[in-house]
């Protein structure tokens, strides 16, 4: 096989389409910080602490004396994290400083370390422009809407799902309206607590993780609490998540649990929730069908164990009382050998996440629906 030619291995692929170039937009814009009071931050489970430490971690600055030092590293990235305004701007850029320029080989760039915008037109919500992120620089600037009618309309900018971020600014044309979209008062969120696929490994974009998309479908506030490889059903965990009162606890970390302690660690990890929140829904999700377990038979005895311990404790749960506890089959949620679906095998791609969302939904709004005890 020939090798290429010098000439060809120094072009890049946005020398040969630019389409594939990325553009800082337009300069002429005035800059919000997030943290203005024009700009809502919403998905977080502790937004005064967020805000007075001006910070976009998952979990509060203090739980650092808490978790182990892996779940600290996780927790600072932002997946799901959104700002959530209404404008008429037709041009909307986005300033942002992460942590590092640190690539994953499985997950894009755009997912992993860019944003994400959504409208919202007649009650449905739209992508409507992802900023790719530098590959070399911590710091840069990406256009998200360019030249849109100027009427005013609902928007999400959703932050990274895998990269810390350090600052955010978003950019408005000069003369545009911007005012804040909050959470409907008195809604309680959704939260979910688990492993890489619940963080959103490896959506294509940082808007398509299933968390993020379910919030959108179900029109419900969603606290994303997913830590890569670390969701183990800590007691310490289970402590801080009490802490926000929510109205579905989705407990989606049995991929990371140890099966030898899952017969003790699920059942501790619900009586140190039910000690604060007796009446809240809890939601267990099972292991999705990997891809492996088509081929792996020590793989899928070890994922049924699971699956059998995670039924057995809500089988006896729901024996000594417990009325608001619920199961959630992972084999129906995203099956194995599906095309498309999975970038690895077992994290999933944005076509895997939305199906994934599609599957849940019913569930999640049947546990909604149900009026409690």
């Amino acid at each position: 096989m020939k090798s290429p030619s010098s000439a060809t291995k120094s072009l890049r692929i946005d020398q040969i389409d630019r389409n594939f170039a990325s553009s800082a937009g337009k300069t002429n814009l005035v800059w919000l910080d997030a943290f203005d009071s024009r700009l809502s931050l919403r998905g977080l489970g502790w937004p005064k602490e967020n805000y007075r430490t001006r910070t976009f971690w998952r979990f509060p600055k203090r739980a650092e004396k808490s978790v182990r030092p892996d779940v600290k590293v996780l927790s600072q990235m932002p997946s799901g994290v959104f700002l959530s305004f209404f404008t008429d701007s037709p041009d909307i850029s986005i300033r942002m400083e992460v942590g590092n320029t640190d690539q994953m080989d499985h997950m894009p760039a755009s997912g992993m370390a860019g944003a994400e915008l959504y409208l919202r037109v007649a009650g449905v919500w739209h992508p409507a422009g992802v900023a790719k992120p530098s590959l070399t620089e911590t710091l840069f600037q990406r256009p998200l809407l360019e030249d849109a009618a100027r009427t005013m309309r609902e928007c999400r900018v959703y932050l990274p799902l895998y990269k810390g971020v350090e600052a955010v600014a978003l950019g408005f044309a000069r003369g545009a309206k911007v005012r804040p979209s909050p959470v409907p008062a008195g809604q309680k969120p959704l939260l979910f607590y688990g492993t890489s696929i619940t963080q959103g490994g490896c959506a294509n974009t940082a808007g398509s993780d299933y968390v993020s998309t379910l919030g959108r479908m179900l029109g419900a506030e969603v606290l994303n609490l997913g830590f890569s490889g670390n969701g183990r059903g800590e007691p310490e965990v289970a402590k801080l998540i009490r802490e926000v009162d929510a109205e579905v606890y989705v407990l989606d970390f049995l991929t990371n649990a140890d099966v030898g302690k899952l017969e003790q660690t699920l059942p501790n990890f619900i009586r140190l929730l039910r000690e604060k929140r007796r009446k809240a829904s809890i939601a267990i999700v099972s292991c999705p069908a990997f891809d492996k377990t088509l081929w792996n038979p020590t793989r899928r005895a070890a994922d049924d164990r699971k699956r059998d311990i995670a039924m057995r404790s809500y089988l006896d749960l729901k024996a000594a009382g417990d009325n608001n506890l619920f199961f959630i089959d992972g084999n129906g949620i995203l099956p194995a050998g599906l095309s498309g679906a999975y970038v690895d095998g077992v994290h999933p791609t944005s076509h895997g996440f939305a199906i994934m969302a599609e599957r849940m939904l019913p569930q999640l709004q049947a546990i909604r629906s149900r009026e409690g005890p």
